[in-house]
């Protein structure tokens, strides 16, 4: 069994132009009897499927490509069943990782969920515990609310098997890019497993919701973020409560839209995914 399996995510990037990579290539701090999955989810496929700096580090590799822009969850499922390790690392294909992220991250317990300190920047962004950032004095209980991104993340082989017990898959296939990790949290917390959460040293990263994009990027994240909204308010919210949250993002989609401001969901794709319960690319 290998201790590590590590995936990198790529997503419209080839392998030598990946931070996430060349973080692991040029670290002295290196993982042992590990496993990297460079799984490349399109939107073409890679021209060079070279990974022999890595090789020569003692990494075995794999190369996996997707080109279809699959779902994050379906990924994240695919590679856990496919590998046995002790443990498994999350990463996307733009992050700057620390020499302490690594070192931290390879003495993870295969009982633990190790979260690491994502800054954004200069700024921590996550994780965080019962909505407040994470401090040195902050107490775990098996049902804290957690919330973080996937970038990073390091799952202990024993967590997968108790989330098992709860659920058919560790990650809700339903979502396709966002709500996937708020859904491991949520399933995390109703399963009584956020005290296996360790808190580790991280590293920079680039999050979306920070940045500037194009108007088409913009809507498409707005209807992916809709999308997300209606299928946890289905899922993962009880019905009366849930038809509350519908109606309240209704009114405040109206009130921005009366007084000309733009609002990071569209009510009409909330309702939606709500009533019939699909991502849109399901349907």
């Amino acid at each position: 069994m290998l201790e590590t399996a590590i995936l990198v995510l790529l997503y419209n990037k080839e392998i030598k132009d990946s931070s996430t990579l060349n973080s692991l290539i040029k670290s002295t701090a290196q993982y042992s009897n590990a496993k990297i999955v460079i799984w490349n989810n399109g939107p073409k496929k890679l021209n060079s499927v070279n990974s022999q700096a890595l090789i020569d580090l003692g990494y075995q590799t794999e190369i996996v490509e997707t080109v279809t822009n699959d779902s994050l969850a379906v990924i994240y499922n695919r590679f856990i069943k496919a590998n046995q390790a002790k443990k498994y690392i999350l990463l996307d294909d733009d992050s700057e990782l620390s020499e302490q992220f690594i070192k931290a991250s390879a003495l993870s317990k295969p009982e633990h969920l190790s979260l690491p300190i994502i800054t954004s920047n200069g700024k921590v962004q996550y994780p965080k515990i019962d909505r407040q950032f994470y401090t040195a004095t902050t107490q775990l209980r098996a049902t804290s609310s957690l919330s973080t991104i996937g970038s990073g993340m390091v799952i202990g082989k024993e967590v997968i098997v108790a989330l098992n017990e709860h659920y058919e898959n560790v990650f809700d296939e339903r979502f396709y890019l966002y709500g996937v990790d708020t859904t491991f949290c949520l399933r995390l917390s109703r399963s009584k497993l956020s005290d296996r959460v360790k808190v580790i040293v991280g590293f920079q990263h680039s999050l979306s919701k920070l940045e500037s994009e194009s108007a088409k990027m913009t809507r498409f994240r707005r209807i992916e973020r809709s999308y997300e909204r209606g299928l946890k308010l289905r899922y993962y919210v009880a019905l009366p409560k849930a038809i509350f949250l519908l109606l309240k993002t209704g009114t405040s989609s109206l009130k921005r839209l009366c007084i000309g401001k733009k609002y990071q969901f569209s009510f009409f794709y909330v309702l939606k995914a709500f009533i019939f319960g699909k991502h849109y690319r399901d349907i």
